[in-house]
Formats: structure tokens, C-alpha cells, sequence
């Protein structure tokens, strides 16, 4: 019986590894392959365990609604419901006279009460909750053998502790594999995010808007543009204000670029007083028009140094366009030769290439 119980357990340890193996390159992969690897993997999962039956007496039971259970509240209905299908046609063909209840019960039952506190799966701190979830689970599943047998309540009586500590002790490791799954990506992602985020503007650092940016050069269509914006006189402006200052105007620069932000553009700061610009998908003049609304909207806006004072900017920007069998650090290169032109040319004005 424990050898069977190590054996349903190690089936569901390894839906885990494998699943966090398939999460850890989700945004490799397609949204519908993602679902779909999803679903088979949990669907056999499932159907193993039909053939590592934990025998009490003449009674056979499984773990099989654990994988459904947790799938179903943490992952939502498109996983669980699709598995629970496959599955219970499987068992459907299997037959025996525990087919029926087996379905109703061992899986549609603890299913379904699983979804209906997916919406909840998020907040952590209540695992009292989560714990008469796995119960009420265990008992939809197991309480029918009261009703389904002649001697039902003496085997549910045998059966309970084992089972429902198995069930619990099951549950509580998946669970903390889980949230220290959840742990590790979280302060992954918040690694990665300040790996390519300028801590100052919150805008993409260099190196993660080049990486950005050569994407959306392959997968966007002809066209793609490069800004160079650099802030007109902005040593006088720590100068005279101090750095705090000057830091407080960048972020309002990239505020302000910011608001531009779409599919197509994408902004990111370059270093210094200079922030850089891409633009896609569009045309030379619309390309232009952009640039003369982003020059002439940071020359308008009003910087607050106090609440009695406040300043006016400029910037030069220099444009340029990737041509065929260029490369972005060309054109990059070439938007920055023409931001020197703009500023040799007195300052508060763009050129373009």
C-alpha cells in the first residue's frame, strides 16, 4: 500500500518538475502549444496513476484528483476541464463497476470545487482555506463509497486516515514546491527587469532596448526608424539647480517619451542626458511628424523646480532611418551624427537623415 502511495506520489512530483520546466520557457513558445503540452501532461499523469492503483483490501483507489485539483486552482478551467475530459474518457474505457463513480466523484466533483475558488489562488496567506479545499476534495471523492457499497461506511472508516493524511501530506509538498516555484520566478523576473531597466527613468537601459528593439526589427514590417534626443544645455542645469534637479528633469523626459510608447515605438534612455527612440511600421514624413511633436511637447512642458519656480527646456534630436542590409548600430551611429548636426546647428531642433 505505501510503495503504491510513493509510487502515485512520485508520478505527481514529477507533473511538477516537468510542468515548471514547460512554465520556464512559456515565453518561448506559443500560447496554444503552451495549453496543449499543459494538458497532455497532465491527462497522463492522471491515466498513470489508473495503473498504480493504492489497494486497500478489495478496494483500489488513487491520488488522481490531486493533479486535477491543483491544475484546476491554480491554472484555471482551459487545463483542467480539457484533462479532466481526457482522462475521463480513458477511465470511460477502462470500464468496471467503479467507472461511473470513479468520474462523478474521483474526478468531476473535486474538479469543479476547485474552480470555483480558482479566483482566490493568488492570495497566499490563507492556507486554511487551502487546506479544507484539499478535505473537501478528498471528501466528495471518498464519501460516496458509504452509499456505493454494502459494507461502505466500514471500508470508509478503514481507508480514511490513510487516505486523508496521504492526500494531505501529498497536497502540502505540492503546494510548497509550488510556492517556492512562484518565489523563484518572481525574483527572476524582478532580476531581469532591473538587469534591463534604468534604475533612474524606468526606461529601458541600452542594452535591453537594442535586444527589444532587433525583435521588433525582425518580426514588424519595413520602415524602422532611430531617434537620438539629447537635453539641450543640461550641465547648466546641474549646475544651477543641482543634480537633484537634473535628475528630476530626466524623469520627466522619460515620462514624457514614455507617452508615446506602443507597439511600435519603444523608448529607452542611452546614457547621460541622452534617451534613444525607435519607431516602426510607419512612413518617412509620419516618422517626422512623431519627432516634431516629441520636440515641440518637451519644449512646451513646464519642469517644476519649487513651488515657486518653474523652467523651460529644449532637446536636439537627430533621426535616421534603417535602411536594407544595414544594421541597428548603424543606424543608430547615423541618428547620433545627425543629433551632432542639430547641436552644431544652435541647439532646439532635429535633423534627420
Amino acid at each position: 500500500m505505501f510503495q503504491s502511495i510513493l509510487s502515485n506520489l512520485a508520478i505527481i512530483l514529477l507533473t511538477h518538475l516537468i510542468m515548471s520546466m514547460l512554465m520556464h520557457y512559456r515565453q518561448r513558445i506559443t500560447s496554444f502549444t503552451y495549453h496543449t503540452l499543459s494538458i497532455i501532461l497532465v491527462s497522463c499523469s492522471i491515466i498513470a496513476m489508473f495503473y498504480l492503483p493504492i489497494r486497500f483490501g478489495d478496494f483500489w483507489l488513487d491520488m488522481r484528483f490531486i493533479p486535477l485539483v491543483f491544475f484546476a486552482y491554480f491554472h484555471g478551467w482551459k487545463i483542467a476541464i480539457s484533462s479532466l475530459i481526457i482522462a475521463g474518457f480513458w477511465r470511460f474505457l477502462m470500464g468496471g463497476d467503479g467507472m461511473v463513480p470513479g468520474i462523478l466523484f474521483g474526478m468531476i466533483g473535486p474538479t469543479l470545487l476547485a474552480l470555483a475558488f480558482h479566483s482566490r489562488a493568488n492570495i497566499e496567506s490563507n492556507y486554511l482555506e487551502k487546506l479544507s479545499l484539499l478535505i473537501g476534495c478528498w471528501l466528495i471523492c471518498d464519501i460516496p463509497i458509504i452509499f456505493a457499497m454494502p459494507n461502505g461506511l466500514e471500508v470508509f472508516k478503514d481507508i480514511a486516515f490513510i487516505r486523508s493524511i496521504s492526500f494531505i501530506i501529498t497536497g502540502i509538498i505540492w503546494y510548497i514546491f509550488i510556492m517556492q516555484n512562484r518565489q523563484l520566478k518572481y525574483l527572476y523576473d524582478e532580476l531581469e527587469k532591473q538587469a534591463g531597466e534604468d534604475p533612474l527613468t524606468k526606461l529601458l537601459n541600452k542594452r535591453k532596448f537594442f535586444d527589444v528593439v532587433n525583435d521588433k526589427v525582425k518580426s514588424l514590417k519595413p520602415n524602422h526608424y532611430i531617434a537620438m534626443v539629447d537635453i539641450d544645455h543640461f550641465k547648466n542645469i546641474n549646475d544651477t539647480y543641482g543634480h537633484l534637479i537634473g535628475d528630476k528633469i530626466l524623469i520627466d523626459v522619460a515620462h514624457i517619451l514614455k507617452d508615446y510608447e506602443t507597439k511600435f515605438i519603444q523608448v529607452g534612455r542611452y546614457g547621460g542626458e541622452e534617451f534613444i527612440i525607435y519607431i516602426g511600421n510607419t512612413t518617412n514624413e509620419d516618422a517626422k511628424k512623431l519627432i516634431e511633436q516629441i520636440h515641440k511637447k518637451i519644449k512646451e512642458h513646464e519642469f517644476i523646480i519649487d513651488e515657486y519656480q518653474h523652467i523651460k527646456i529644449t532637446a536636439s534630436i537627430g533621426l535616421a532611418s534603417l535602411e536594407d542590409n544595414s544594421t541597428l548600430l548603424h543606424t543608430v551611429n547615423k541618428a547620433d551624427i545627425n543629433l551632432y548636426r542639430a547641436k552644431q546647428s544652435g541647439r532646439n531642433r532635429f535633423v534627420c537623415s
